[in-house]
């Protein structure tokens, strides 16, 4: 069973820590009959996939993180199913995920609508979605690889100048060529009207 845990980054660990993280947290629940993997850090929170036999253990694993990492945010089961959700809505809870720093779960949602959208909105769905995944890089410490990434999500905005779902795209593309520019990435907010 895999399971998505996020804890409060009270400690303001940086992208920079998560081999050590890493290391410390799977010595910590190894000898629980647990795994973890991909740990991402953002400024807020530390998220990791946690790996259990069953779930019977997963308060105990549970409670041993939190001490090692901070306080549990959230705690979700992966590998389920997931109900449709309707496309402006998974656009929204998208664009929410990504401006609380929870790129890979952005990502998730924004796919969900992207596989449906046609023409324009596609290709701007698609930028946005390469960008929560660049920013995934980032909170794994991968600076060159979301560079790169983001790289390709400024390719897919490009093109477009218009307001989707409320999203201003000249502005959007506006900061991520400035990042490009730079050649230093951070992490921030897609405005909304």
């Amino acid at each position: 069973m895999r399971f998505l845990l996020r804890f409060a980054n009270h400690a303001k660990f940086l992208p920079s820590d998560r081999k050590p993280l890493t290391m410390l947290t799977y010595q910590a629940v190894q000898s629980l009959g647990a795994d973890v993997g991909n740990l991402r850090i953002s400024s807020s929170a530390i998220e990791l996939d946690l790996l259990l036999e069953s779930d019977d253990r997963l308060q105990e694993v549970t409670k041993l993180l939190e001490r090692k990492l901070g306080p549990l945010l959230t705690s979700r089961k992966l590998d389920v199913e997931t109900s449709p959700i309707e496309k402006t809505e998974s656009i929204k809870q998208g664009i929410a995920l990504f401006n609380d720093e929870r790129y890979w779960e952005s990502h998730e949602a924004l796919e969900l609508a992207w596989r449906i959208s046609s023409g324009p909105e596609k290709e701007v769905l698609q930028g946005i979605i390469l960008l929560a995944a660049a920013f995934v890089h980032l909170q794994r410490n991968e600076e060159d690889v979301a560079l790169s990434v983001m790289q390709r999500a400024y390719d897919k905005l490009a093109d477009h100048t218009e307001r989707y779902f409320e999203i201003d795209v000249a502005a959007l593309k506006a900061k991520v060529q400035h990042m490009l520019s730079a050649g230093s990435p951070v992490f921030f907010k897609i405005a909304t009207l």
